[in-house]
């Protein structure tokens, strides 16, 4: 356990991700929250910092570090992110292939596994739109986040990784490292927390 830390420690410090993806998922919370006052208790939100690669090791091959936010409800979604793509061979390097945002345009499947608190966990399907910062807009690409809540016992079954997948047209997909590199998690309104007690009395 402790060897599998520090890989994971070093994977985090060589991509330079660690402690900023911590730091970054209250500022993830007040963008997705923002606009969903009233939007009802069954809305969801998503939040993510994670790497995935075509290779099964970071400097193994093709690598994209993304970060998401964004809520979604039956049929609508909306949320986005950014996205660095570079050459895990190469690392450490200012190097890039390519780099820019990305936005949510429809929501393909979310399957909900359980629920820990206002912790959700499931496997989101979008479909979204990749906006380099040089270059045309990439269209009908997919991305799929998986929460797993171990804590609570609460895994994706048969087991999926936790982080993402991003398949991208004429490229090979981009999946989760094992062990995960990043942070993932769904969230649910404290609202379905009281209705849930009110069911119990």
């Amino acid at each position: 356990m402790e060897r599998e830390g520090i890989e994971r420690r070093e994977l985090f410090k060589r991509a330079g991700v660690g402690s900023a993806a911590l730091a970054s998922l209250p500022a993830f919370a007040g963008t997705a929250w923002a606009d969903d006052e009233d939007d009802g208790s069954d809305r969801r939100r998503f939040y993510f910092d994670a790497l995935s690669g075509q290779a099964t090791t970071l400097g193994g091959g093709e690598t994209v570090v993304m970060t998401g936010c964004g809520s979604f409800r039956q049929r609508s979604v909306r949320g986005g992110g950014e996205f660095v793509h570079f050459d895990g061979t190469k690392i450490p390097s200012t190097d890039f292939i390519n780099t820019g945002s990305w936005k949510a345009t429809r929501l393909l499947r979310f399957n909900e596994i359980g629920t820990w608190g206002v912790a959700v966990a499931g496997i989101l399907e979008l479909e979204i739109k990749l906006l380099p910062c040089d270059g045309p807009a990439i269209r009908r690409a997919r991305l799929e986040v998986v929460c797993n809540l171990s804590p609570a016992g609460i895994v994706t079954s048969p087991f999926q990784q936790e982080g993402f997948t991003l398949t991208v047209p004429g490229l090979a997909p981009f999946n989760p490292f094992t062990p995960n590199v990043g942070l993932t998690l769904f969230t649910r309104p404290c609202e379905e927390l009281d209705d849930e007690e009110e069911d119990e009395d």
